[in-house]
């Protein structure tokens, strides 16, 4: 299991905050990945309100595929996410996997097809997304030996306010990409 801290924000001018990014660190890899993200017959992840609290997907890489699933641990008082917890293994037969989840009935609900470069910024690592359907998005993510989620949390935040975006805690996103999707899709 990792733990997972980060803070995603959606950006509107992309090649500008690419280039602080770049000058912050270094670009790791540049590639597609597509995101099935399912739900079990017994009950529906994406009908928990506000947001899902656990999701499971398929993640196409170029030279892999994961299965993953995640589950968010929320803060008590609050009920914000402080982390997810994710347990992820590679699947050696794709399709077969595919196949064996319907006959499961595990139902496909969304489709996130993503171009995303990873940059590593010292103790955070950052995800520049372009989202069909959805538009550019950052994610910050706690990658150093952090003494816990809270502190994790407020070096994602102040990163993400060094690239000039305001309002850290406002401008977050709560919500996956599958969601955002849905809803999306629900608005058109």
């Amino acid at each position: 299991m990792n733990i997972e801290v980060e803070i995603k924000v959606k950006i509107d001018n992309f090649e500008e905050i690419k280039k602080k990014v770049a000058s912050k660190g270094k670009l790791i890899k540049s590639i597609t990945q597509i995101d099935d993200y399912y739900v079990p017959p017994h009950r529906d992840f994406f009908a928990h309100k506000p947001h899902p609290i656990e999701w499971m997907r398929i993640r196409t890489n170029p030279d892999k595929t994961i299965f993953e699933y995640d589950r968010a641990v929320n803060k008590k008082d609050t009920g914000e996410q402080e982390y997810a917890e994710e347990y992820e293994t590679e699947i050696s037969d794709p399709e077969a996997f595919r196949k064996i989840l319907g006959f499961l009935d595990f139902k496909k609900s969304a489709i996130i097809d993503k171009r995303r470069e990873y940059w590593m910024c010292g103790d955070i690592e950052v995800a520049l997304d372009r989202i069909k359907d959805l538009g550019d998005f950052i994610e910050a993510e706690a990658k150093g030996n952090f003494k816990n989620p809270v502190e994790a949390k407020q070096a994602c935040k102040k990163f993400l306010e060094d690239l000039g975006i305001k309002d850290v805690e406002q401008a977050q996103i709560l919500k996956g990409y599958p969601v955002l999707l849905l809803e999306a899709q629900n608005k058109s």
